[in-house]
């Protein structure tokens, strides 16, 4: 639903906001503004509403043309009454629940100039699939439900059941509501949540909600973890593996490293998790070198109640900051024997060099035996010096019981010290470990390749199989902003042609290029997985190396930049009906994902998305999502941080992908949003 014939908008970062995110009424777009009476956008079922349109330095009055997308139109919405500047829509005349309908204004003497809103339709009102974090005894909990459609007011009930001691249905007569308090008493207690609109039309969901003891961490088990950020004046990592016990007593080991100390292989003696509220907490890590203090966000339990991973958040002083991600450890993994296969690979790296920190990639691909001796190695950097299909050679050793093993790697006549943790089968964390102090820092993956033709090697299909969301760290400079950061899309892969389509966002400090599209861009793909792939335009001419893991998904770093761009591909799942929502199910975690500047790193423990509208917890934002691609634009509003440009790719229905763009006093970032 985003602007179809918007082909490419240049962002100033010292303009305002009206032409770079929301415009002055309803709807986000650049050039056009669209209006609605009393700004509405939400209307009920079998009504009407006019849109108009203004167009900026139309001196003839030429006015827009119209057009209309989304699932309403299947209901039966339409367009009619069009002029130059306003149109009427005609929601359908039955809807359950709600539907969106997007209504385009295409400015016709420059149809790159377009507006877009998106009207909800609400029909007969119906419950919103309700998903309970664990609570805790004592710590304070607050919980959404929310109703789609239906005519306000509406009178929320709790006909049956017993809510846990201590939480109460909060009163409420608009569409969302929530139960909340301070439990009292441990134990599951089930109870029904019945609303009822105007109309007396009822809607309810029977809901069952688990109270632990108040020692007891939401992270309850073993996980795995990996940070990267700054610490003492400059950048710092830190991997580990630790076990959370019923009291939230934590043991475990991990790997630490920042300007002035290597901690290699340290076991944590006293760490300990608390849970402050809903779903977050902290987790302090404690070991003979010190403590470190990290926040914790944990995402929605499965359907067995189980939670399975987090975002971290470091907790310090001064300049220390930075962000990561925990994810539970599947023991099952964790082998006599070191990691056998193919596996790709990818890093990224940061290093001092007064005044300024150096960025930097590499990304390769390497098979093992049982004795974990390297084979088939091959390697790409853009660090200086730069390595271009290098021969890989090494060994990785065999885990130990907590699931971390070592590797070595060997390149270019450099050898470089490596720590993996197991996270599962799928994954598992890197990290350098070079024990010589200030050495850089680098963070990464490794995982299992499968190859996409049957002898399990790769071929052009790899890239024109599947969709893939691309995303590019780096940074370069002393001044901030220093941030530079590239999320796209790949798409209209050609394994015959050997091309690909791609539109690219990208944050270069503090200037910004939205919605950029590349045709038919030549790549390559070798059986190893090994690819290359160029895009070129109007002032553009931008060169990847990638090595797969499976089909459109792997890790890739950019050629001859100066800010060391690299990042990873993610294949990007296809919808039913091939159509993108602007709705996604459920609550999602928000982190900064590679730090790669002190700030701003932000941790944002819920965050929902219902038709292109942001909901989080000190955070809101609007995006005006394309069911072509998964692709929305829009500006996000953080507390604390200005309103930003921002831009928004649907990965998968239980991940986002978000890029805020630089500004003159605000460095642009990527976050990754988690939901179950």
């Amino acid at each position: 639903m985003l602007l179809p014939l918007v082909a490419a908008m240049t962002l100033v970062a010292c303009s305002s906001a009206s032409n770079r995110g929301v415009t002055g009424n309803v709807g986000i777009g650049t050039g056009v503004a669209l209006s609605t009476p009393g700004s509405v956008t939400q209307i009920q079922q079998a009504t009407t509403i006019v849109v108009t349109a203004s167009v900026t330095a139309d001196v003839n009055n030429a006015g827009v043309t119209w057009s209309l997308s989304g699932d309403a139109v299947a209901l039966g919405a339409t367009l009619s009454d069009q002029t130059a500047t306003t149109v009427t829509f005609n929601a359908p005349p039955s809807v359950l629940g709600a539907a969106d309908a997007t209504v385009t204004a295409t400015s016709v003497v420059n149809t790159a100039t377009a507006a877009a809103v998106t009207l909800i339709v609400l029909g007969k009102p119906q419950m919103n699939p309700v998903q309970l974090f664990p609570g805790n005894v004592n710590v304070p909990y607050a919980a959404p439900i929310t109703v789609a459609g239906g005519l306000p007011d509406f009178a929320w009930t709790q006909p049956s059941g017993a809510l846990p001691p201590g939480i109460i249905l909060n009163g409420s007569t608009s569409s969302i509501t929530a139960i909340s308090g301070t439990p009292t008493t441990a134990g599951s207690y089930t109870f029904t949540v019945e609303a009822r609109d105007a109309n007396s039309i009822v809607t309810s969901q029977t809901v069952t909600m688990t109270v632990l003891p108040q020692d007891t961490c939401l992270l309850l088990g073993s996980f795995t973890y990996l940070f990267s950020g700054f610490r003492g004046g400059g950048p710092a990592t830190d991997a580990g593996s630790i076990t959370v016990d019923a009291s939230g007593n934590i043991t475990g080991e991990h790997d630490y490293k920042d300007g002035h100390r290597t901690t290699t292989d340290e076991i944590l003696t006293s760490g300990q998790c608390i849970n402050r509220q809903t779903n977050s907490g902290q987790i302090t890590l404690t070991g003979p070198s010190g403590s470190l203090l990290y926040n914790f966000s944990v995402t929605p339990p499965d359907s067995t109640g189980s939670i399975n991973s987090a975002r971290l958040e470091l907790v310090g002083s001064g300049s220390d900051s930075g962000s990561g991600q925990l994810a539970r450890l599947d023991t099952t993994a964790i082998t006599a024997v070191p990691p056998i296969g193919n596996f790709a690979y990818g890093l990224l790296t940061v290093a001092n060099q007064e005044p300024i920190t150096v960025h930097s990639g590499s990304a390769g691909r390497f098979t093992t035996d049982s004795t974990g001796t390297i084979s088939a190695g091959l390697t790409d950097s853009n660090a200086s010096p730069g390595l271009s299909a290098a021969p890989l050679t090494g060994t990785l050793s065999a885990p130990d019981a907590s699931g971390r093993g070592t590797a070595t790697f060997t390149a270019g006549g450099t050898s470089t010290t490596l720590v993996y943790y197991i996270v599962n089968a799928a994954r598992m964390y890197l990290e350098d470990m070079n024990p010589t102090v200030a050495t850089p820092r680098s963070t990464g993956f490794l995982t299992p390749q499968v190859g996409d033709v049957a002898d399990g090697t790769f071929d052009n299909g790899a890239l024109a199989s599947s969709p893939s969301i691309i995303s590019v760290w780096g940074a370069a400079g002393s001044d901030e902003p220093i941030s530079v950061m590239t999320l796209g899309r790949l798409s209209n892969g050609d394994a015959v042609a050997a091309t690909v389509s791609a539109v690219l966002d990208t944050s270069d400090h503090d200037t910004d290029a939205a919605n950029v599209n590349y045709t038919a861009q030549p790549y390559t793909v070798a059986s190893t997985g090994r690819g290359t792939l160029s895009i070129s335009g109007p002032g553009v001419n931008r060169n990847f190396v990638f090595y797969l893991d499976g089909i459109a998904d792997g890790y890739v770093i950019e050629e001859g930049t100066t800010s060391g761009n690299a990042g990873l591909l993610e294949a990007q799942y296809t919808p039913p009906g091939e159509s993108y929502p602007d709705t996604l199910l459920g609550f999602f975690v928000a982190g900064t994902q590679f730090a790669q500047t002190a700030g701003p790193i932000t941790l944002v423990p819920s965050y929902t998305l219902s038709y292109g509208t942001l909901s989080g917890t000190y955070s809101s934002g609007q995006f005006d999502v394309a069911s072509a691609t998964g692709r929305g634009f829009g500006t996000i509003q953080q507390t604390g941080v200005p309103i930003q440009s921002a831009t928004l790719y649907v990965v998968s229905p239980s991940k986002m992908d978000i890029m805020t763009f630089g500004t003159f006093t605000t460095d642009g970032a990527i976050s990754w949003l988690i939901g179950n």
